[in-house]
């Protein structure tokens, strides 16, 4: 009897109150009441309850499920919240308002909740101040785009805050196996999406309104790019270039799941991944490719060469799921006249004023009006206006044009300091995870940090062929990884765990 007690007092809360909820159900059944709707309803309104707080308890669940908002949901202004609010509120950021406040919250209330450092501390203080910084001297500028530069600066603290809350909540190399499983299934969902793009001219990420109720969608903000008369897909990305970015940084993790796992499906979403990359007919996709590779020969030399006789078959893949898709991105590369002329060519518009529409010929004119300003900490974060529409009309906040380089940009807008704290996080990082790659040389699990170094170093790579910041999920993608690798620094090489 006092085992029987004892066992009773260990009962979880979530099974005592789904057993209370069946008791209620069941007298009143009993009663001859059964056509009363209230247990009923409590009985739902219970396992909803328990179901919600499981899943609250669960930080990779909550991760995931942030994670899968960001890839599948577009985040270029498709689908934003109706009701006449005077902001735009897309879903990306509900979900990642709403797990920033979860864990703020739950590090005020649970013990075991608790924020860890990062051991990137000095590349990001250097960072926090070189954007502060550049607020601080240009009051002039801050003052005239504030509204611009408030909402540059939350998403910026979004995603410092993000990179900490998955170090702090991550703590696992299982768990972080899981978060890069969901990154790899989403992206291949993305990919399958921008092949069908390509294919049919139809963005099956431009129906997503029956799961997203209370959002409205936004034609005007979708647009189509054409290259060498083929479309160039864009699914769920806000651009092209920036499939093609995200699509590169993914194919490295699903190779380490491969690897890691030894199971062939997850060689058949690397294919995916590289198919969704073509279909985005960008450069800076077989860029971040080159460096990937790079990388893994740094790395792992002979493991990487023995994989140059895959090459073959899998391009013949790609163009008979993609048809065209490689011939549009080589074309890219050799275009008439050849691609350096292509990008340093300049125009004279309609009113006689020379227009630098190419990436080279901005270069000039751009570290030209730079010398008006402090060299240190640039013209201030945000305060560059590029591409805002009011009423399809020009708007008149707008100051500055699209450079196709982040790393220009960002030189413009937070100076030196800006560039030398990014150019610090890419290096300690990278660095750090090629000397764990090489302390974990004989496990298969030591192929993680080269993934990692390798999907961050596409991404920095391909900061100097557009203006990735500009872009959500690129850029979540990659505080994401360079997230994870601040975890899998942290924990003991798998070699020495092995040991006794």
């Amino acid at each position: 009897m006092r085992l029987a007690i004892a066992r009773a007092r260990e009962l979880p809360l979530s099974a005592a109150l789904i057993a209370a909820a069946i008791a209620l159900l069941t007298a009143d059944v009993v009663a001859g009441k059964g056509d009363s709707k209230v247990p009923a309803i409590a009985l739902i309104a219970v396992l909803l309850v328990v179901g919600a707080v499981r899943i609250a308890t669960r930080w990779s669940w909550l991760v995931s499920a942030m994670l899968l908002v960001v890839i599948l949901i577009p985040s270029d202004g498709r689908y934003t919240l109706s009701g006449g609010l005077p902001f735009q509120l897309e879903p990306y950021r509900i979900a990642v308002g709403a797990l920033i406040i979860g864990w703020i919250a739950a590090m005020l209330v649970d013990p075991r909740v608790r924020a860890r450092a990062t051991k990137l501390e000095g590349p990001l203080i250097l960072l926090v101040i070189a954007t502060l910084g550049s607020e601080l001297v240009n009051p002039a500028t801050v003052g005239r785009y504030s509204s611009y530069v408030v909402k540059a600066i939350w998403l910026f603290a979004c995603f410092v805050i993000f990179l900490y809350l998955l170090v702090s909540v991550v703590r696992t190399r299982a768990v972080v196996e899981r978060l890069l499983t969901v990154l790899v299934c989403a992206g291949c969902i993305e990919g399958i999406g921008a092949v069908v793009q390509r294919k049919t001219g139809n963005n099956v990420f431009n129906h997503l309104h029956f799961l997203l109720p209370g959002f409205r969608f936004n034609p005007g903000a979708v647009g189509l790019l054409i290259r060498g008369g083929q479309i160039r897909a864009v699914a769920s990305a806000g651009h092209p270039i920036e499939l093609a970015s995200s699509m590169a940084m993914l194919m490295p993790l699903a190779a380490y799941l491969a690897i890691s796992r030894g199971q062939k499906r997850w060689w058949v979403a690397v294919v995916i991944l590289l198919m969704g990359d073509f279909a985005g007919g960008s450069r800076t996709g077989v860029i971040g490719i080159a460096v990937i590779i790079l990388i893994c020969i740094w790395l792992r030399p002979r493991q990487t060469l023995r994989c140059w006789p895959a090459l073959l078959p899998i391009l013949l893949v790609v163009h008979l799921f993609s048809p065209g898709s490689l011939g549009s991105v080589i074309q890219g590369f050799f275009p008439n006249g050849g691609l350096l002329k292509q990008q340093t060519q300049t125009f004279v518009g309609a009113n006689g004023n020379v227009e630098d529409v190419t990436r080279l010929s901005r270069i000039g004119p751009a570290l030209h009006s730079f010398s008006e300003h402090n060299p240190l900490f640039g013209a201030g974060y945000g305060t560059r206006i590029v591409g805002n529409l009011a009423n399809d009309e020009p708007n008149p906040d707008d100051n500055a044009q699209v450079l196709d380089d982040q790393w220009l940009g960002t030189f413009l807008e937070t100076g030196l300091l800006g560039i030398l704290a990014w150019l610090w996080l890419f290096i300690r990082v990278i660095r750090r995870l090629g000397a764990r790659a090489k302390l974990e040389r004989d496990t298969p699990q030591g192929w993680l940090p080269v993934a990692l170094a390798a999907s961050i170093a596409a991404f920095a790579t391909s900061m100097a062929t557009y203006d990735a910041f500009s872009y959500t999920q690129a850029t979540f993608l990659a505080f994401t990884t360079i997230a994870l690798a601040a975890v899998v620094l942290r924990l003991r090489p798998v070699n020495e765990v092995a040991q006794p």
